[in-house]
């Protein structure tokens, strides 16, 4: 199954390209931190079910994206496994999670140097990812597409 395929890749990155949708209709690509993988982020091994395909990032409330994202909240994210050339696309939507119960469970102490007020500061946000659709990448120049 493909999604098995897609799934087995989370973990392995330490950063996931997010795309979103610029104010003038452009797109905007930037790394960020891969939350499921266990060497970036140890304290949330666990925390995702496999064949989950939602996605958590964390960033600052006053970041660009974030003034992109209440505007437009279509992105993508893309990864790709440099050994195997294998990858996925996926397109979807993205919003700031608002539930105090989720953010508080990514949170980790070591963060503070990017939110000196912890994590009930304002400027500490989860976002939320949440794929429709596919392409994935099978590092043999095959590609399957699909919805999530």
């Amino acid at each position: 199954m493909i999604k098995k395929e897609i799934t087995k890749l989370f973990p392995l990155l330490p950063f996931i390209d997010l795309c979103t949708v610029g104010e003038d209709g452009t797109p905007e690509v930037r790394a960020m931190l891969n939350l499921r993988n266990a060497q970036i982020c140890p304290h949330l091994k666990g925390r995702f079910k496999d064949g989950d395909c939602i996605f958590y990032f964390t960033t600052n409330e006053h970041s660009g994206k974030m003034k992109q994202i209440k505007k437009n909240n279509k992105a993508s994210v893309y990864m790709t496994d440099p050994q195997t050339f294998e990858g996925a696309l996926l397109l979807g939507v993205i919003e700031e999670e608002k539930d105090k119960k989720t953010k508080d469970g990514f949170w980790h102490d070591s963060w503070k140097m990017y939110y000196p007020q912890g994590r009930d500061g304002a400027d500490y946000c989860i976002l939320r990812f949440t794929p429709k659709s596919y392409k994935y990448y099978d590092g043999k120049f095959n590609v399957q597409t699909g919805n999530v």
